[in-house]
């Protein structure tokens, strides 16, 4: 049995995390990183659902908002992409595998979740699962779904979501968030700033003194992951 996964999305609230060198304390964990934090924590696998993160820049829809990080992807030990009708699989890598998801959602955090949760550990850690949003304007026509604060914990990066609320503005997070309170391992949110309230919120350093001292075998891991294909 799996003791601990840890989910890193893209949020601020990782920042504090990093300040008390949240990178050391989960090497040799179980890490399943979303989208572009592949590029910044060791990891047992990379998660994305959407087409345009993928595939080369050629074949990218606003390849101007959408770098190109074919290459980078290459060298990723394993891939776990959503399955979904979008013409994806001409572009798949040998260490890419597609997995149906059975909710209905265009975040890739939410994808992730419902993954590790059919792993059943006994803990599974979110972070920078924050949920950011702000007000929208009574003046419609002055709303672009892009806020004036900083949303990612990251700034070397650029991407068509940064600084995007749009989802996130519109959307409770209950509605795709609470599902998984009936979840048959124990989650917790590492984010005292997140808007989810489905799960119990606790910080950094109770993240650490909660997280088991096993250090994981990765390729299995990764076998038990392809197997849910």
């Amino acid at each position: 049995m799996i003791n601990d996964i840890i989910l890193i999305g893209g949020g601020l609230s990782i920042k504090d995390g990093l300040s008390l060198n949240l990178k050391e304390k989960i090497k040799n964990k179980c890490v399943f990183v979303i989208n572009y934090a592949m590029f910044h924590f060791e990891h047992t696998a990379l998660f994305f659902s959407d087409k345009n993160f993928y595939v080369p820049l050629h074949a990218k829809k606003n390849p101007e908002k959408n770098p190109d990080i074919y290459e980078d992807l290459k060298k990723e030990p394993l891939i776990i992409g959503k399955k979904l009708n979008n013409g994806i699989e001409e572009f798949l890598l040998p260490n890419t595998h597609l997995i149906e998801s059975k909710i209905e959602s265009p975040l890739t955090g939410i994808f992730a979740l419902e993954i590790a949760c059919r792993l059943e550990p006994k803990q599974i850690f979110i972070l920078g699962y924050d949920f950011s949003r702000q007000p929208i304007p009574k003046d419609k026509s002055k709303y672009t779904g892009y806020a004036d604060f900083n949303i990612h914990y990251y700034d070397d990066i650029k991407h068509r979501g940064i600084g995007y609320t749009n989802f996130y503005d519109r959307h409770n997070p209950h509605n795709y968030f609470g599902v998984f309170k009936n979840s048959k391992s124990k989650i917790y949110n590492v984010s005292q700033e997140s808007l989810i309230e489905d799960f119990e919120k606790i910080n950094y350093p109770n993240m650490f003194n909660l997280l088991s001292n096993e250090e994981v075998n990765q390729e299995e891991i990764r076998q038990k992951l392809v197997s849910l294909i």
